[in-house]
């Protein structure tokens, strides 16, 4: 009975370690910024991309080029600004700073946002700061 109890554990476990987790994020294709040679031509036009790193770019061609400067596989999250959800509690202050969610429901603060990103299960990201414009 211990042979099989140890076997199913072993297998439990190489299972585990064999299946490797989802990736996080969309790939973006880069080759639309290629330049002629090895560079990217990159616009100043500000367009901001959330990072995976949770690293805010200004826009997604210099999204690619960090990638191709450190030389790893970075992965967008969202577009827009990152908003770092940690440490935050269930009870919130009044203060009134508007954070725009990816639902399109205006969330009335910083703590107010991170509980809906917590109960959305990181689904919900910031579409902007401020008041949500109407669709």
């Amino acid at each position: 009975m211990k042979t099989i109890t140890a076997l199913a554990v072993l297998a439990l476990v190489a299972t585990t370690w064999a299946v490797s987790p989802p990736a996080i994020g969309t790939a973006v294709d880069c080759s639309k910024y290629q330049a002629k040679g090895s560079g990217l031509a990159c616009t100043r036009e500000y367009k901001p991309v959330c990072g995976v790193d949770n690293s805010v770019y200004s826009n997604e061609c210099m999204y690619c080029m960090k990638k191709q400067e450190r030389g790893i596989v970075l992965r967008k999250l969202h577009d827009g600004q990152c908003v770092k959800c940690t440490r935050y509690s269930e009870a919130c202050t009044m203060e009134y700073m508007p954070h725009c969610g990816s639902d399109g429901v205006e969330y009335g603060n910083k703590c107010l946002f991170c509980n809906g990103v917590a109960k959305s299960r990181g689904a919900l990201y910031l579409a902007n700061y401020g008041p949500c414009q109407p669709r």
